[in-house]
Parts: structure tokens; sequence; C-alpha cells
């Protein structure tokens, strides 16, 4: 009897340790990719020209009246509007020939090249304009594009980013929703406090530094190499506090419309400051732009996954072993505000016990929106399936029930830089507080809801959470 009652907790202590651990280590594995889609929507949204009117402008009014400047210049934004930046660079030329000294035509002509790549013709154009009576302000534009195209012209690049911030979740320990579980194969009511849904506040920060290298030829390839770390320090579960340090070293081989780019990785992760998993892995994607406002990609990866146990848990190696992955999608860009994700993925993970063995299969829909001034809001949807090879006796019993997830998330992301709230003077005229401004301006702010439900046939492992995020964003160049 005290056996069997050994067998019970022991199996329950167990299944609960699993749980949070399999959870942990895909929000980790998540946390790299949710975190580029918000930076990129908040780097697409400050290079986002602010060019709301024209839109009632067609290429047939133009041709009525050739020679009216202003016009072609609405014509030229409503090109903008919609990514013909192409076509919008040859109607903003088109004006200077017909009047060199609009200064507002030129700048605009001058970001556009600089949006093209044309960055020879754009600093040229920049330089005239400098030349020209504006204002203090456009001037200080001016010297920062000249900057930033001498930033673009050097072989390395560099980049820092650094976030900081909270996020809040109703049941971090990813608990059973009906507070039940299966200990070889009896269903029991989960008794202790700690095994039941708890609320908790983490505090995360995470830096990421990439640094690539352009190899001098003409079609752009290049090599970089990214370090990444991550780590959310919980106020009450410590035992859920979570790091996460990986290396990545890649190419970038370009051809065209089509790119390739083979990647390297190492990742390290940790739970309660214990390390439990090494993660080694590889893929190659490929990128085929088919139009303008059309990219479809692909992605095949492996990682070999070693786990080691920890306090939490003796059982951790079992889950050591291979993983598969392929992955497809297209980005569809309806404007240069408005972007249109579909990702598709299918997976194979093979563990050293064939009940931590599964297959998986997911699609995701993406959607950015930018709004002027550089704010922008995200949203996605996923719905993800995961089959068990075998079933977990100490879980199901002598049943041969095999484990069947069925997993839906929902997310939602506002942020914006923090320029659109900070008055220009609010510390005042002099160069410090200049300096102060120009430090907090650029920094993205971002808020998050995400509600994450998980369906199962086995108790143990359904459960919902829903989680609230705030972060603040910096990035450098240099």
């Amino acid at each position: 009897m005290i056996v069997l009652c050994g067998m019970l907790i022991t199996g329950a202590t167990t299944t609960s340790a699993q749980q949070s651990v399999d959870v942990r280590t895909d929000e980790a594995r998540n946390f790299i990719g949710d975190f580029t889609q918000i930076m990129d929507a908040a780097e697409r949204s400050r290079l986002l020209l602010q060019t709301d009117d024209g839109s009632d402008i067609s290429f047939a009014d133009v041709l009525a009246s050739p020679d009216d400047v202003v016009l072609n210049f609405r014509w030229a934004k409503a090109q903008i509007a919609r990514g013909d930046v192409r076509g919008a660079s040859a109607t903003l030329e088109r004006i200077l020939v017909l009047d060199p000294d609009l200064a507002a035509v030129r700048l605009y002509y001058a970001i556009v090249l600089y949006r093209l790549d044309s960055l020879d013709e754009a600093r040229a154009q920049f330089e005239r304009l400098r030349a020209m009576n504006v204002s203090p302000d456009v001037a200080a534009d001016i010297d920062r594009y000249l900057s930033a195209i001498e930033t673009r012209r050097k072989r390395l690049h560099q980049y820092l980013t650094v976030t900081f911030g909270s996020q809040i979740d109703s049941n971090r320990n990813a608990a059973p929703s009906d507070k039940q579980q299966l200990v070889t194969g009896t269903l029991t009511n989960i008794t202790a406090s700690e095994d039941k849904p708890r609320n908790d506040i983490a505090h995360i920060g995470a830096m990421r530094y990439d640094i690539s290298y352009d190899l001098g030829y003409q079609e752009g390839h290049e090599v970089f190499a990214a370090l990444t770390g991550y780590g959310s320090d919980q106020v009450q579960i410590d035992s859920l506090d979570l790091g996460s340090f990986s290396v990545d070293l890649g190419a970038r081989i370009r051809g065209g419309y089509f790119s390739l780019t083979p990647v390297i990785n190492q990742t390290v992760q940790s739970l309660s400051r214990e390390k439990y998993l090494t993660s080694r892995s590889g893929r190659l994607r490929a990128d085929w732009n088919i139009r303008p406002d059309t990219n479809l990609y692909g992605e095949v990866s492996y990682a070999d996954e070693r786990y080691q146990n920890t306090t939490e848990s003796s059982a951790l190696r079992l889950h050591s072993g291979q993983r598969y992955g392929a992955r497809t999608g297209v980005n569809y860009a309806w404007s240069p505000s408005n972007r249109t994700t579909i990702d598709l993925n299918a997976g194979k993970k093979e563990a050293a016990r064939n009940f931590n063995s599964y297959d998986s299969l997911s699609a995701e829909l993406i959607h950015a929106y930018l709004f002027g001034g550089g704010s922008y809001i995200s949203g996605s949807v996923r719905y993800g399936l995961d089959q068990y090879r075998d079933p977990d006796f100490l879980v199901t019993g002598n049943s041969p029930q095999h484990r069947q997830d069925r997993t839906t998330r929902l997310r939602l992301t506002y942020g914006a830089p923090l320029s659109q709230m900070l008055p220009d003077d609010l510390f005042g005229d002099s160069k410090t507080a200049g300096q102060i401004y120009a430090f907090l301006a650029p920094i993205n702010w971002s808020v998050t809801g995400e509600y994450l439900n998980t369906e199962s046939n086995i108790p143990n492992y359904e459960y919902h959470n829903a989680r609230a995020q705030f972060f603040l964003t910096r990035r450098w160049e240099f």
C-alpha cells in the first residue's frame, strides 16, 4: 500500500514537472519569433512615409494635366501609398525637371531613392537639398539620412537591441483547467495549492546583438551572426524562472528575386537557474519574391536536443532526441502599411521514450497594420495539433490512450515610439535636454494581450492561460 501511494505521488509530481518544462521550452522557443514579428512591424512603421493624401488621384488625371506640379506631387504620394516606390521615383523626377527648386519634392525624391537603395543618387539629392534654404528640422532630418547612408554603405553592420518589461499570467504553472489529472489511469482531484492554476507576474529582459558583413558581391551576399539572451524572473513561482541563450551563424545568398539563408544554432535553456536543455540545430530557408507585393518562403530544420534532469524533474532525459521541421508560407503586402502572413508548419520529435515523441502540424495567420507616426498593431491566430506516439503508463495506466493536444493561441500587440508621447521641449531646450530626448524618443513601447488554450484527450495537459505584456525596446545601429 505504501509503495502504491508512493507511485501515485511520484507519477503526479513527474507529470506536473513535465507539463511545466514542456510549456517553458515552447515559450522560450516562441519568444524569439514573437519578438521578431513585433520589431519588424516597428521598424517598417518607422520607415513608412506619411503620405495620406493623394489617394483620390488617378493616372488619367495626370495625363490630363501633365504640367500640373501639385497634381503630379499628389500622384507620387498615391504611388508611394500603394507600394509603387519605383513609379513614384519617376514621377518626382519629372516634377523636378519642371521646377528644380521645390524643396519638398526634392526631399521626397531623395527619400524614395534611399528606399530604393540608390545610395549615391540619394546622397547627391540630400546634399543639394542641404544647400537650399530649408528649416532647421528638415536640415536635421537630412543630416540623419546622410549619416544613415554612410552606415549602409559600410560592409560591416552591427545592431544591439535591448528589451525590458513585465508580463502577468492567469495560469503561469499551466495547471489543468478542471483541477483533475490522471495518475496510472485513475482520475484524481488536485488538492495541493501549488498544483492548481496560479497567477503570477514576471519581469523580463532580453538582449540581441547582430553583426553582418557584406562580402562585396553585386548581388549583396553576406555572412552574419547573432547572440540572443532572454530571462524572466517570476515574483512568486521561482521554480518557473526561465533563461535562454542562443548563438546563430549563417549566410545570406541572394540572386535577383531569390535568396537562400543557411543557419546553424546552439541554444542553452535553464529553468529555476538550472540548465536543462542544450540544443544544436541547423536550418535552410529559401525566399522568392514572385511579385513586389508577394513573398513565398520555405524552410527545413533539424535539431539535436539534449535534456538533463533538474531538481524539479528526474525524468527530463527521456525527452532527449531529434526534432525535424518543415515550414512554408507567404507574405502579402496589401500596401506598405498593411501586410498579411500565412505560415504552415509540420514537425516530428523523436525522443528517448516514445511517449515523449510526437508529430505536429500548425497554421498561423498574422496581420500587421502600420499607422502614422510610427505606431502599429499586429495580431495573430495560431492553431496546432500534436499527436503522441505511445501512451505514458504513469498517466494512463493500462489504457492504450495516446495523448493528443490541440492548441489555439490568439495575440494582439499595439506599439509606438515614445516620441509620440513626449513633447519636443519636455526637457527644455539645452544641449543636455536634447541628448536626453534623442535617447528616449526612439524607444518603442508595446503592449500585448494573449490567450492560449490547449485541449487534450488527457486532462493532465488541458489548460488555458491569459497573458498581458508590456515592453520597452531600444535599438542601436553602429
